[in-house]
């Protein structure tokens, strides 16, 4: 990927709209007038563009330029005052003051920060560092790592339940997720497939044919899916025991369930990449597979507004496939022109905002008439990911 040409930007530019605005005071004023719950916030992958949307307008309000290097993905602050940008060739994770657009501070981490998430009382961000197989923990108050741990392999995203003092670890490179302790912030556990095992007897998966992620629903029921061994490890996390394991589609990606839409039905979407299918999880139903997917279908979003909707990015057939989970049919396809990576919900449902990353655009979908109602072309190069405050917010 191009790397960015860190001697023409200065740490904290801000800029708004486009280049010919770059320092307006007015445009500025407005930045900061915005509703911070009311944005979504776009991480370019290609540059080091942080561009944000305001979702009451469908207007671009402003841009930080982090000068970080293959930014991966963001989080935000329990306010939404704060920005984290993950910098994975630089092994930083980048704030930036949300009403200024202003880069306030670089914490260092491990090797190749990728996924980072905010724990449920806002209290601690965990920091995903694949390249060294730890993950950083960051006090959010005082913008300061406290802590850094080993044990993982190839850690991919951490989660946290609703409830309990235990959050969980995807290893994308074995055959376990890790459970920590999130007051001694030391490994508590590792949980693994049927006919595997643990640390220090663990068997590693190859080339990233792991756990991607482990999404937990409101319940507090963790859903993995294991890539290599097309399996999804249901976990409750409330009484600390595995459930049961279900068979699904050929090299799944995630098992798609953490929502904050409560009201939304049980029913989770798993990507198959080994069969361009997707594989429907309905409780007390067999798994059915839907050929509503392709080789690298990295997301799937949901809304309250259509509860029985699963919306799929399909990132090589340039479209958006949307299943009817309740019938177990596709339904409609919305086509996108590009590479659809990710995509992200408003915190009301109303919208879906998805990355066309190889034309470097954004669209705004209506979640109920599957219509796109707004395209953005100034959003970076190689536009990423999408974080939404209060919005259903993933990376791959």
């Amino acid at each position: 990927m191009n790397q960015v040409n860190r001697s023409a930007l200065s740490v904290g530019a801000f800029v708004i709209g486009s280049a010919a605005a770059l320092g307006c005071a007015t445009d500025s004023d407005k930045t900061a007038a915005a509703d911070l719950t009311h944005r979504a916030y776009i991480i370019a992958r290609e540059s080091d563009d942080l561009t944000v949307i305001d979702l009451d307008t469908l207007e671009i309000i402003g841009r930080a330029h982090t000068l970080g290097v293959q930014n991966h993905m963001a989080e935000l602050n329990a306010t939404f005052t704060k920005l984290y940008v993950d910098s994975e060739q630089t092994d930083e994770s980048i704030v930036v003051d949300a009403t200024t657009l202003k880069v306030v501070k670089r914490i260092p981490t491990g090797a190749g920060p990728t996924h980072l998430s905010l724990s449920r009382d806002g209290t601690l961000l965990a920091v995903m560092n694949e390249y060294s197989d730890q993950v950083s923990f960051i006090d959010p108050e005082a913008d300061v790592e406290i802590k850094r741990l080993d044990g993982f392999n190839t850690p991919h995203f951490m989660r946290f339940p609703p409830s309990g003092p235990y959050g969980y670890v995807a290893n994308i490179g074995a055959h376990h997720i890790t459970r920590v302790d999130l007051g001694s912030l030391e490994i508590a556990d590792h949980i693994a497939l049927d006919g595997f095992e643990g640390p220090p007897n663990a068997t590693m998966a190859p080339a990233e044919t792991g756990f991607a992620d482990v999404q937990i629903d409101p319940d507090g029921v963790l859903y993995a899916a294991h890539n290599l061994q097309a399996r999804v490890l249901v976990y409750d996390t409330a009484r600390q025991v595995k459930m049961r394991e279900v068979e699904v589609g050929p090299n799944p990606w995630i098992a798609y369930a953490e929502v904050p839409f409560t009201t939304l039905p049980r029913r989770q979407v798993v990507p198959a990449f080994g069969d361009s299918t997707v594989s429907l999880m309905r409780r007390d139903l067999p798994v059915a597979s839907l050929a509503a997917g392709d080789m690298q279908s990295f997301g799937v979003n949901y809304s309250p507004l259509t509860p029985n909707k699963a919306f799929v990015m399909n990132r090589v057939r340039n479209d958006i496939k949307v299943v009817d989970t309740a019938e177990g049919t596709v339904v409609g396809t919305i086509p996108t022109g590009g590479t659809t990576e990710t995509a992200s919900t408003t915190a009301d449902g109303k919208w879906i905002v998805a990355t066309v990353s190889s034309s470097n655009q954004v669209i705004v979908i209506d979640a109920m008439t599957h219509q796109i109602i707004k395209t953005f072309d100034d959003v970076g190069v190689y536009p990423w990911s999408v974080t939404i405050p209060g919005g259903q917010n993933y990376c791959h």
